[in-house]
């Protein structure tokens, strides 16, 4: 028989435990609302619903833990949870100010680069990161004020089984409220939101979907995944999907650079409004005289500049399931490669760096992955030792890209043939008076602006003096050409690696007139040129790279592109990019599964469709999204099996 007091212990009990879960469930509720504010969009939909129900699970699963200990544990234990929890919506709203996607568990592995540009992290800080602290400052005055008792614990056995299988129980309802079906789709594979969840093909449509404890939890037993087939298995797959892919047709452009030199050169940041009449008179004059791709797009995926390098160089996405793809891969067998498709045709092959191996392993990558006949670093070069393995480097010391090309172009301006990679550095934020490259060029920004009664914004002007550096590079890089006589045979690709990120977004739409301002995905756009002489066969008086080019492309479609224009021997069908100058319709794809072309466009975060073309129709849009799901899946398959291993042995 229970007395009258014991019932009393038992109903504060209840109420304590009860109070104590709601307080849990609201500061998390709290949370997941808070980052949908501020970083995605928050709508009170079915997914929203599902985030409700996940954050019951979560809340029940705490108390079930919680209530194994004494009181003073479980302050600590709350008090340290609290914490972690909100510093864990915190970093990702701060890393989501940063362009590169969605932090993941697997960037950890990478820590100490990181630390490199910690100074980042901190100046990201803004006044409204304060609301997270919210949970906590709250916390402190419930129990402050003693409305919070935390001395709650299990009366009897049969408690604890109720709280864990109460909590099972939600999530697995959480779990059955996830759509396994799509409607009204004409394509043959499809993908749902269950299937999302299971591989999390899209970190921000994951986010947005779930919420972010879920996408957390998901993302570190990602880990330890294990795949349903075996690899051989896998590769029977892909032998059906490469099969199934079209196969490449002749166009306008197809052979006309056919023995050409090429010499290709990714500018670190080049964007748009790097181009200016005054400051860089050579970028100004090829872009104005010369081939110029205005819808070309450099997409950042997970690692800025490395995984634009990958897409380039092997027309494969990134990985985002590894630290960085370019190491992570970095023993797999890429038979597409530019420098092997070069090398096919009896080309000499070159790539050159102007900085050192600290953020990227490119000495190996380059010259075994890629297949590179040379590649030189800073060090190599001469211009900047690589640091000891492990040590962390704050202060950056970006090296010339003048300098860069004075030292390598004796390298290969007597070859016969060559194909020439060049990955240049003087571009490099941060953008202030510190800028060694920068402040070399102080003076003549300075009097831009006195010329042009302007005063430019702080970050600007760094940045265009910055990029003044990569304009007299090319300039000594064209007239060398043409006093060695190899100008009219050598065809010059530039583009910029990514926009200018360095450079605060709202700046960039306020100073830029090329970007439509506001548009997270147009500022993307940054500068491809193409400088050839190259004439039309019919009609001799025409350059046929005078000219703007319309077309949409972007960093994975180079392989295509290029090998179509140099009659390259490429098998079009086993590269994810498609050649820009075909009479097709191709369209741009970003990380977060957006895509956006000559006639429509889908912005993933926002689920937002444009449609320019009235012959263009919602369903044809979805299967656009579900193709970019498979051939993400099928690029990932291909890399983490080393599928083309068995093309060279």
């Amino acid at each position: 028989m229970i007395n009258c007091k014991g019932v009393d212990v038992m109903k504060q009990n209840y109420y304590k435990t009860l109070l104590l879960f709601s307080y849990i469930f609201i500061s998390i509720l709290y949370l997941e609302i808070l980052l949908k504010m501020r970083v995605l969009t928050l709508n009170f939909n079915g997914d929203f619903l599902k985030i409700i129900l996940f954050s019951l699970s979560y809340s029940v699963l705490i108390l079930f833990v919680l209530k194994f200990f004494k009181e003073k544990t479980i302050k600590i234990s709350l008090y340290v949870l609290i914490s972690f929890t909100s510093f864990l919506y915190l970093n990702q709203d701060i890393y989501c100010s940063f362009p590169f996607g969605v932090f993941s568990i697997g960037l950890l592995a990478d820590v100490n680069k990181a630390l490199g540009f910690s100074d980042n992290y901190l100046l990201a800080i803004r006044l409204g990161h304060i609301f997270y602290l919210v949970p906590i400052v709250t916390f402190y005055i419930l129990r402050r004020f003693k409305i919070l008792n935390v001395n709650i614990s299990y009366d009897g056995l049969k408690q604890p089984l109720f709280f864990l299988i109460f909590s099972l129980s939600l999530y697995f309802i959480s779990v059955t409220t996830i759509d396994e079906t799509l409607e009204n789709s004409d394509v043959d594979i499809t993908y749902t939101d269950m299937d999302l969840y299971t591989y999390m093909f899209s970190p921000q449509e994951a986010l947005k979907k779930f919420g972010l404890l879920t996408y957390s939890q998901r993302d570190f037993f990602s880990l330890f995944r294990t795949d349903p087939l075996s690899e051989n298995e896998y590769a029977i797959l892909l032998d059906d999907y490469f099969s199934e892919q079209p196969e490449h047709l002749a166009n306008t452009y197809t052979d006309i650079l056919k023995d050409k030199n090429l010499i290709l050169i990714m500018a670190e940041s080049l964007d748009t409004f790097a181009i200016n009449e005054q400051l860089t008179p050579n970028l100004y004059n090829l872009k104005e005289n010369y081939g110029y791709f205005e819808n070309y797009y450099s997409p950042l995926y997970y690692r800025s500049t490395a995984d634009t390098e990958f897409l380039v160089q092997t027309s494969m996405y990134p990985d985002k399931n590894v630290t960085l793809s370019m190491q992570s891969f970095i023993n797999n067998t890429l038979p597409n490669t530019l420098p092997k498709l070069f090398e096919q045709k009896d080309y000499s092959t070159f790539s050159f760096h102007n900085y050192t191996d600290y953020f990227y392993p490119r000495s190996t990558f380059h010259r075994e992955t890629l297949g590179y006949d040379l590649y030189m670093g800073s060090e190599e070069l001469g211009l900047l030792d690589n640091p000891d393995p492990g040590q962390i480097v704050n202060n950056h010391v970006w090296q010339s890209d003048l300098e860069m090309m004075e030292i390598s172009l004796p390298y290969f301006i007597n070859e016969d043939q060559f194909f020439v990679n060049m990955v240049t550095v003087s571009g490099h934020f941060k953008y202030n008076d510190s800028h060694r490259i920068a402040q070399l060029h102080e003076d003549e920004v300075a009097q831009y602006e006195i010329d042009q009664g302007i005063n430019l914004p702080e970050e600007i002007f760094w940045y265009l003096a910055a990029n003044m550096e990569l304009d007299l590079a090319i300039g000594y890089l064209m007239d060398e050409l043409e006093a060695a006589n190899k100008l009219d045979d050598t065809v010059i690709m530039i583009f910029g690696d990514h926009y200018a990120y360095g450079v605060d977004n709202d700046t960039i739409w306020e100073y830029d007139d090329m970007k439509i301002d506001d548009d997270d995905m147009d500022l993307h756009n940054v500068p491809l040129i193409v400088f050839s002489n190259q004439v039309d066969p019919v009609h001799p008086e025409i350059n046929m790279f005078s000219k703007i080019f319309d077309n949409y492309m972007s960093s994975v479609d180079f392989i295509p592109t290029i090998s179509n224009l140099f009659g390259l021997n490429l098998n079009y069908q086993q590269v994810f990019g498609k050649d820009a100058l075909a009479n097709t319709d191709n369209f741009v794809r970003f990380a977060d599964m957006s895509f956006i072309s000559k006639n429509y466009s889908y912005d993933s975060m926002s689920e937002q469709y444009v449609i320019i073309d009235d012959a263009v129709t919602p369903s044809y849009l979805l299967s656009i999204n579900q193709r970019l799901i498979n051939d993400y899946m099928y690029n990932v398959y291909a890399l983490e099996y080393n599928y083309f291993k068995d093309d060279d042995e």
